[in-house]
């Protein structure tokens, strides 16, 4: 992979507060969005900075499993170089929508609500979710129903899946506390503000790992809310494009099923931590779960 140019931009309280030198202008061209990838060898990709779906290294590299997917599928197709655009996380919607980058290669999960406002390939991973407590996990949660019948407070990260995870299970808004990233989640555990914390289970492990605290652990056992038909509900991670993209989005789902079938997929993702269970399975498809 060639060398990244990398731009930075935050949205703050519904407005654009820009970091670091030379940002991208906005992105509109008559040409579609991967006759520019083929011509150009280049493609923005909006990320949250979060590891390990795409981040930025101390190196300046983007890296991460979404990103190295993108590069994967599209390199067949010209792609030489990506760009990254940092936002927070709940601004990356209405970022691409805005035309500041081609793809959201951020881990995004597959949701109905976010079907109705861009287009998803179908899904490149799917993963369970986790709790992080005290050492100890002073109250004894081990389920979103532990924390809904009680008097706990859990901290999530703000606009992801995990919101309508916790609003589904009955836990009052305000017994819930929203951050903006896992991050500043640990942080907001560790100073009381929540007796425990509620993320994807991946995300979770790379940030116990990270922040090596013996103060913390993750919460073992954690029981998955269940379906209706008493299967485990997975979030499943996908690329984000404009609705208008059809072509970019059926050429990423024919390389992603590629992938998938040769286990070049499973290959990049093990990369970061990843196992043959995060893999979907070839029926999940956008299509499904957008209306699941």
């Amino acid at each position: 992979m060639t060398i990244l140019h990398i731009q930075r931009r935050q949205f703050l309280r519904g407005s654009m507060a820009l970091a670091g030198a030379t940002l991208l202008p906005s992105l509109a061209f008559a040409d579609s969005t991967l006759d520019r990838i083929k011509s150009s060898g280049t493609v923005s990709v909006g990320i949250a900075n979060e590891k390990p779906y795409g981040f930025v290294d101390t190196d300046g590299k983007l890296k991460g499993a979404v990103p190295d997917i993108i590069f994967a599928a599209l390199e067949p197709h010209g792609l030489k170089e990506m760009k990254a655009e940092i936002l927070e996380f709940n601004a990356l919607i209405p970022g691409i929508n805005a035309n500041r980058f081609d793809i959201v290669g951020a881990g995004m999960y597959i949701r109905p609500a976010r079907c109705e406002a861009i287009a998803f390939t179908n899904p490149v991973t799917r993963a369970g979710y986790g709790f992080a407590a005290l050492k100890g996990n002073p109250k004894n949660l081990h389920s979103l129903a532990d924390v809904a019948k009680g008097d706990a407070l859990i901290g999530t990260q703000n606009g992801s899946a995990q919101v309508e995870e916790v609003s589904k299970a009955g836990i009052p808004s305000e017994r819930v506390v929203l951050f903006s990233n896992a991050t500043e989640a640990l942080a907001g555990m560790k100073a009381g503000r929540v007796d425990v914390i509620y993320f994807p289970g991946l995300e979770l492990g790379d940030l116990l790992k990270t922040a090596n605290d013996a103060a913390v652990e993750r919460v073992d056992p954690f029981n998955q809310v269940m379906g209706a038909d008493g299967v485990p509900q997975y979030g499943y991670g996908a690329l984000g494009l404009r609705k208008g993209d059809t072509d970019l989005k059926a050429v990423l789902d024919d390389e992603i099923a590629k992938m998938l079938a040769s286990g070049k997929l499973l290959e990049i993702i093990s990369a970061y931590g990843y196992g043959k269970d995060e893999l979907p399975l070839p029926t999940d498809t956008a299509e499904k779960l957008c209306k699941a």
